[in-house]
């Protein structure tokens, strides 16, 4: 249907305010996971950072590494206040559970390469 209602003060929710709330989800989850891969790879400065200031004493790796941590929650929180606020604004509760199922979609192929990642490292 083109608007249906869920109670009081959702009476007329159009169809495309569900697709935002899944949809600001998926791009929430998708940041979150760049943002991730970069504060914890190899290959990107943050980690290079803290290996180096373990040159000096492991206490300045301790308290580099708590800042770093501390610096890399700020994007995902973010995106997910942003994403609560819209998808609660739009749909209500139903709306923020469907950010959540958004967020999740992507989590099966993230299982299966992880749980598939040993057995394809040793077939080689």
């Amino acid at each position: 249907p083109e608007t249906f209602s869920m109670g009081y003060g959702y009476e007329d929710v159009q169809w495309w305010y569900c697709a935002v709330s899944i949809g600001m989800g998926l791009w929430s989850g998708l940041i979150i996971g760049y943002v991730t891969e970069y504060y914890t790879s190899h290959s990107y400065s943050p980690v290079r950072e803290i290996s180096e200031t373990q040159k000096q004493s492991a206490a300045t790796g301790i308290i580099y590494g708590l800042a770093l941590g501390y610096l890399s929650c700020i994007v995902p929180v973010l995106c997910l206040g942003i994403t609560i606020l819209i998808a609660h604004s739009l749909c209500g509760m139903f709306g923020v559970a469907l950010g959540a199922l958004g967020m999740l979609g992507t989590m099966t192929m993230a299982l299966t390469i992880d749980a598939y990642g040993p057995i394809s490292d040793n077939a080689g």
